[in-house]
C-alpha cells in the first residue's frame, strides 16, 4: 500500500497538537494509520499516513470541513505531500 508524507508550518504548536480529533476525522477517510512528527526548533510537522487512497486523499484535503480544521488548528500553507515510490528502497 501507499505511503505518504504531509508536511507543513504551523501557527502555534500547541494549539495544533490540541488537534488531534480533527486530524482523526480528515486522515481516516483516506489512510488506515497517521502518525505525527514535529521539527525539533520550529513550527513545522510532518504526518506519516500509511495504506493511503490517493483519490481519497484528494477529496478530502479538498472538502470544505477540512479547510475548517485547518484554520482551527493554525494550519499555515503550502501544504507538501510526498509519495512513496514504488521500488524506491
Amino acid at each position: 500500500m501507499t505511503m505518504v508524507v504531509i508536511t507543513h508550518a504551523v501557527g502555534d504548536m500547541d494549539t495544533w497538537l490540541k488537534g488531534s480529533e480533527h486530524r482523526k476525522a480528515v486522515f481516516s477517510k483516506f489512510c488506515s494509520n497517521h502518525r505525527i512528527f514535529k521539527h525539533a526548533e520550529v513550527n513545522r510537522v510532518s504526518i506519516l499516513c500509511e495504506d493511503v487512497d490517493l483519490a481519497k486523499m484528494q477529496a478530502a484535503m479538498g472538502a470544505p470541513e477540512t479547510a475548517k480544521a485547518k484554520a482551527a488548528d493554525t494550519v499555515i500553507d503550502p501544504i507538501d505531500v510526498y509519495i512513496e515510490v514504488d521500488g524506491g528502497k
